[in-house]
């Protein structure tokens, strides 16, 4: 068995008949809850290593576009495509 949580007590719902939309949003929000105040925000050491990770990744695809762009210019040039 494993160490989970049974998520069958958490609704209060039956599952053998169809729920309406007032039940099914309900259903919704209380789970939508349960996984906030469960969730964690990271820290600000985990946050700037976000930030640097994205930063470098926006660097290294504009990088790669300049160096396109300027390849394309360069061959355009040569032969004499306007």
């Amino acid at each position: 068995m494993s160490n989970y949580p049974s998520y069958e007590k958490y609704s209060k719902y039956n599952k053998s008949k169809k729920l309406s939309i007032y039940e099914r949003l309900g259903v919704f929000f209380q789970n939508t809850k349960r996984i906030i105040k469960i969730a964690n925000k990271p820290d600000r050491k985990e946050y700037l290593l976000i930030f640097k990770i994205c930063g470098i990744g926006l660097l290294l695809l504009g990088g790669i576009s300049f160096v396109i762009q300027l390849l394309w210019t360069f061959i355009n040039f040569i032969l004499g495509i306007r």
